[in-house]
């Protein structure tokens, strides 16, 4: 019976598998070429070249078109099952991601990511405490708001959601607002990020510190340099925004501390318990392919091995990445409004172009390791 149901649930996730397997395979072997090729106000490659469009928001795009237009606002029960493994490709890909790193790089940038990151993080989340206060938000939706603006949007608000007695409702207007305020984000950020000259290590570390959402970090990088490579945005990015998802644990204690202040009759939750149960794994099995990175276990750059991870790994990441627009509701975003999408988009804004002045004074062109 248990065989049965198991290989059930198998077949009930490869019809939606393969429909986004085939968007991608279309996306990246027709429309992308085409687009670097087709002349647009008598400029070849006009729209990667001035718009950054490429398979990355191409899958996003094509996954929202899906959502809201051709399955009409929600993802019908034949693709359901297939959608739902778009989460374990991106932590898939976050966890190969791991080998583009060695723990020798990541202590010499350890220093400079973990004083930016910390700092907006935490100035971020008593930004949202106040403001939120001063647009007399409900307690439990400021605590999760502070969480999602303050670190990475949907892991830590899931996290923060048990100590501070969020209901459902609270959780998803942070998780719409942060979203709604990532996806433009996202696609302004490459054609600034060109504009004023960036590196792909100062763009990296723009977006690891100032976009909400470590999904649309991933794709922001990816979509201002789409080479999965050491050295490039998405290596920077993911090692920002790596800092900042294992500052978690240090935010979730931080806001149930405010809570339970104010709190008087709040229940006492075990801090130990939401780490244990919320805290993202993946994040170990990022450091653990760091580690086998740094022993040599996983070849030489420039090795057949190393070449194939690092296609496989595009392919992962677009997969996850039609998944993740097809779960962008329109209609979600619409209705995160009021105080909430204030105080979201304030904190929002404001950590995004602080974040921007600070890599422009004070971050290098290039890294120093």
């Amino acid at each position: 019976m248990e065989e049965k149901q198991g290989m059930a649930k198998v077949l009930a996730i490869i019809p939606g598998l393969a429909f986004m397997i085939l968007t991608l395979f279309v996306l990246r072997t027709y429309v992308e070429p085409w687009m670097e090729n087709v002349v647009v106000m008598g400029q070849k490659g006009w729209l990667v070249k001035v718009l950054s469009l490429n398979y990355i928001l191409l899958s996003i795009l094509t996954g929202m078109f899906y959502r809201n237009v051709i399955f009409g606002g929600k993802i019908p029960d034949w693709a359901a099952e297939g959608f739902r493994t778009t989460r374990l490709f991106i932590k898939s890909g976050v966890i190969m991601l791991g080998s583009l790193y060695t723990i020798q790089g990541l202590l010499k940038v350890g220093g400079i990511a973990i004083t930016l990151i910390f700092s907006f993080v935490f100035g971020t989340i008593l930004f949202v405490i106040w403001f939120g206060g001063r647009n007399k938000m409900d307690r439990s939706l400021i605590g999760v708001m502070a969480a999602s603006c303050g670190v990475c949007g949907v892991s830590a608000a899931v996290a923060t959601t048990p100590a501070v007695r969020a209901k459902p409702a609270d959780v998803a207007l942070a998780i719409a607002t942060i979203l709604g305020f990532g996806i433009f984000t996202m696609f302004i950020s490459p054609a600034i990020g060109h504009l004023l000259h960036l590196s792909d290590y100062q763009f990296g570390a723009w977006v690891g510190t100032g976009i909400l959402n470590s999904g649309q970090v991933l794709a922001t990088c990816l979509a201002y340099n789409p080479d999965i490579a050491p050295g490039t945005a998405v290596a920077y990015g993911e090692i920002w925004n790596v800092v900042r998802v294992i500052s978690i644990p240090f935010v979730v204690f931080f806001i149930t501390l405010w809570y339970w202040r104010s709190e008087a009759q709040a229940e006492h939750i075990s801090l130990v318990k939401i780490i244990k149960e919320k805290f993202p794994l993946f994040i170990f099995g990022f450091l653990g392919m760091t580690a086998l990175s740094s022993f040599g276990m996983l070849g030489a750059e420039g090795s057949e091995t190393i070449h194939l991870m690092r296609q496989v790994m595009s392919w992962i990441f677009g997969l996850g990445l039609v998944g993740q627009g097809a779960y962008i509701d329109i209609r979600e975003l619409k209705a995160a409004g009021g105080a909430p999408l204030k105080v979201g988009l304030a904190a929002g804004a404001i950590k995004y172009v602080l974040a921007l002045v600070v890599v422009l004074l004070f971050v290098a062109k290039e890294a120093n390791f």
